[in-house]
């Protein structure tokens, strides 16, 4: 998934959790910036972070160019959470275009800083498809 290809999207969803569009940062390397600005992050592949914007508020750094094994691991991830939750329903098809995928894994990042969801899989997966369902992104 090239993410330019989605910037209209990705203001649409930065709005959305109440952040500007100049927090948005896209990076051909998440792992490469973090260490460039002395933070640490080992999952290489990541392809989306919220950092602290050192004062100036929080800010989205996400990967220019996602690999689709990248997505589809972490949409698998998904499916194998939501089986705890119900093994008749798979609210995982749901997710069957690129934008609602890049909505899951933008909104998903963002769930971990909020503080009753931070640590919680389950919670914020939750939270991210009523978030979802509030933007309209399963209406018919």
């Amino acid at each position: 998934m090239f993410v330019r290809d989605y910037e209209w999207y990705i203001r649409h969803l930065t709005e959305h959790v109440h952040m500007k569009p100049e927090d948005i940062v896209i990076v051909e390397d998440i792992a490469a910036w973090c260490t460039e600005h002395g933070m640490q992050e080992r999952d290489r592949d990541k392809p989306l972070k919220l950092v602290s914007g050192n004062g100036a508020g929080p800010h989205m750094l996400i990967t220019a160019m996602i690999p689709d094994q990248v997505i589809e691991e972490r949409i698998n991830a998904l499916r194998m959470r939501s089986q705890l939750k119900s093994v008749a329903f798979d609210r995982v098809d749901r997710l069957n275009s690129a934008t609602k995928k890049l909505s899951y894994l933008f909104l998903k990042e963002y769930a971990a800083s909020i503080p009753d969801l931070a640590g919680d899989e389950l919670a914020s997966d939750e939270w991210v498809f009523e978030q979802m369902e509030y933007l309209g992104m399963f209406n018919p």
